[in-house]
């Protein structure tokens, strides 16, 4: 009895020595190393590939949502955007020159210059629309 219950022991421990029991250690061995598959092991595989399956559908129709919001909404907004950026931009280099000037203004105003010393207004500056006078 003590061989056995040695036999025993040891099965417990080494997955190999259940192939002494002949097909149902075979068995045994095929479970524990994964080359035989139970059924409820491959129904769960099955579930676990089919919520797989549906959580790829649910995120591609969230890209496509995702995709006709942007073509919808936030392309026209992109480019009235650039639209005003451009039209600004004439502008913006406008008052840059005028910050510039802005010191020498300072130090005329300080010093007391007359006007005749400050610089020819630019080329950009005569181009502007001549101003209305209201009577």
């Amino acid at each position: 009895m003590t061989a056995h219950a040695e036999s025993l022991a040891q099965a417990q421990f080494d997955p190999t020595a259940y192939l002494n029991f002949g097909v149902l250690g075979l068995l045994v061995v095929s479970l524990l190393t994964g080359w035989l598959w139970t059924r409820p092991s491959v129904d769960r595989l099955t579930e676990e590939k089919q919520r797989a399956i549906a959580e790829k559908d649910r995120a591609e129709a969230q890209r496509d949502a995702m995709a006709q919001v942007l073509q919808d909404r936030l392309l026209p907004v992109v480019s009235d955007f650039i639209t005003t950026t451009k039209a600004l931009m004439p502008i913006l280099q406008e008052i840059q020159q005028l910050q510039q000037m802005v010191p020498l203004l300072h130090e005329i105003a300080r010093t007391g210059e007359h006007v005749e010393h400050l610089p020819a207004p630019t080329a950009r500056s005569s181009a502007r629309s001549p101003r209305r006078h209201t009577t």
